[in-house]
């Protein structure tokens, strides 16, 4: 009787044994599809190319961007966003080392007007939550322009820099042509935010006689 009993309890081991092998072979299966997902559907990771969004990013950073959301929501105003530039977007020919990265200004619908080095949005001045350059040339954009329903109007980080909407050769942005918004970035680790003001040689020589 002994040997029967003993014979079944290890049966019962085995099933139970296998049954745990079993859901956690499902577990990790799951795991991977979904990683795969969040990693291919929902996130891409891209290099910031140019000087264009110093002090926030520099060139050959990289940075993470979400491309779930846009799927169902609009990017907001300041919000940094990866897009396809016009010229050549609606080819086959899109790479990676196309993507631009510019910070959201003017929204869908909206009057966009630079005037001494500040925005202004269907004639009121907008207030920024970050300090930008204001030593900077108005472009097109010194009469006011008016965004279709899918075009937005952006700005490089560095306001000194034109390669963004002020320049007629670079456009608006329309949204078939975002990719998503940019929210980590990956060197140093950390969301974006808004442009850090550069160090004085002052601060630099203070830091080095702390250390």
């Amino acid at each position: 009787m002994n040997l029967r009993f003993e014979e079944e309890a290890k049966k019962e081991k085995r099933k139970k044994l296998i049954f745990e092998t079993i859901r956690y072979l499902i577990l990790v299966v799951i795991v991977i599809a979904l990683a795969w997902c969040i990693i291919n559907l929902c996130l891409k990771k891209v290099t910031m190319i140019g000087s264009s969004m110093e002090n926030t990013l520099h060139s050959g950073q990289e940075v993470i961007v979400n491309t779930f959301f846009k799927r169902f929501v609009s990017p907001g105003r300041s919000s940094v966003i990866a897009f396809f530039p016009e010229s050549g977007a609606d080819t086959k020919e899109r790479t990676d080392s196309s993507i631009l990265i510019r910070r959201i200004v003017g929204l869908p619908g909206e009057k966009v007007k630079i005037s001494g080095g500040y925005v202004y949005i269907n004639g009121k001045k907008l207030e920024e939550d970050y300090e930008f350059d204001r030593n900077v040339s108005s472009g097109q954009a010194d009469q006011d322009i008016t965004l279709k329903e899918d075009e937005f109007f952006v700005l490089s980080d560095k306001r000194t820099d034109l390669d963004d909407s002020r320049s007629s050769s670079f456009t608006k942005v329309r949204s078939e042509n975002i990719i998503g918004t940019v929210f980590l970035q990956l060197d140093p680790f950390g969301f974006i935010a808004g442009p850090e003001p550069e160090k004085s040689k002052s601060d630099e020589n203070e830091e080095k006689s702390e250390e």
